[in-house]
């Protein structure tokens, strides 16, 4: 996977928003109020996926039609704007999800402080991260519709951690290398999926596993495998479970959702090695990253939370 690359620009007037912040070129925007638009957008690519980031005060109609082959995914992120989307003839609420495909039209109002968040990445990839949920069953799952949206407790959710990963992208001394890109890039793509997942009744499964089964299933399937390489969709696409059953199946049993979950594991791994260690070139840095995590101040808090200490106080002992 290439490395991260991350971009800042600012907005200072309607030629900039379509460039910056809808990334059409041929897009028409037209201001609908006297304010000139401010904002600023970040840019952010890992291998395959890209991401644009934004915050703008502005009164503006856009339009654009779409013609690439990558899919994307827009998400209103927490903010007082009013966005009207007129393909599905809809307030856009924090937390919705819309696709933006080839032949789709990208065809907004929005009015006031805006944030949003765009991703797009290419079909293999989303089929990757999708596991069992990608196919429905002869339309893929984002040709359902091109608007999802999830209950509010989940879309505020997923619109939190697309928050706190943008405000961590913008740091200008952010940089994620190694395992931790993978992990970077599955956290991006998680909420996305689940916003377009949880829009409907899942269908009808395929087998009759108690949720107790199911867990155990994914345990006895998640020991062949190092847990920084474990995803969501893999789990779904190995025991052809649907997200929704496998969430499901770790609340009833663990109370946790199976991606925190999977961070535990994580963690857990992280401070096995940490107790280990014997080489003192070998800093806490290089094992969290080795086991994807990314953000190094969340994953110092999350250890210390689970653990009751430091992980420099656990790599201190096995020194």
């Amino acid at each position: 996977m290439s490395q991260l690359q991350v971009t800042q620009v600012r907005i200072d007037g309607i030629e900039d928003v379509h460039r910056s912040l809808i990334g059409l070129p041929d897009a028409t925007c037209v201001a609908l109020g006297s304010t000139t638009p401010q904002g600023s957008v970040v840019h952010a690519s890992i291998g395959e996926l890209s991401l644009r980031a934004g915050q703008l005060s502005a009164e503006i109609r856009t339009r654009a039609g779409i013609d690439a082959d990558n899919i994307s995914f827009s998400m209103k992120l927490p903010s007082a704007a009013t966005l009207f989307c007129f393909r599905s003839g809809k307030d856009i609420l924090p937390g919705d999800v819309c696709r933006l495909a080839r032949g789709d039209d990208c065809d907004y109002r929005f009015a006031g402080q805006m944030r949003n968040a765009v991703i797009s990445l290419s079909t293999d990839l989303l089929l990757r991260h999708g596991g069992e949920d990608a196919l429905r069953g002869d339309r893929a799952l984002w040709e359902q519709g091109p608007l999802f949206r999830a209950p509010q407790q989940t879309r505020d959710h997923i619109a939190t951690s697309v928050s706190r990963i943008i405000a961590h992208l913008s740091q200008p001394e952010c940089q994620v290398s190694g395992q931790a890109l993978p992990q970077l890039q599955a956290d991006l793509i998680e909420p996305f999926l689940w916003g377009m997942l949880m829009d409907e009744p899942g269908p009808r499964e395929r087998h009759g596993l108690s949720s107790a089964a199911i867990v155990r299933k994914v345990e006895d399937w998640m020991d062949g495998s190092s847990p920084e390489t474990i995803q969501i969709g893999d789990l779904c696409r190995a025991l052809h479970v649907s997200r929704r059953t496998l969430h499901r199946a770790f609340a009833v049993t663990l109370g946790m959702g199976p991606l925190r979950y999977l961070t535990r594991r994580r963690l857990t791994a992280v401070r096995t090695e940490l107790r280990r260690c014997d080489s003192v070139a070998i800093t806490v840095t290089d094992i969290a990253t080795k086991y994807g995590f990314w953000q190094l101040g969340r994953f110092a808090r999350q250890y210390r939370q689970l653990f009751g200490e430091k992980p420099s106080e656990t790599r201190g002992r096995a020194s």
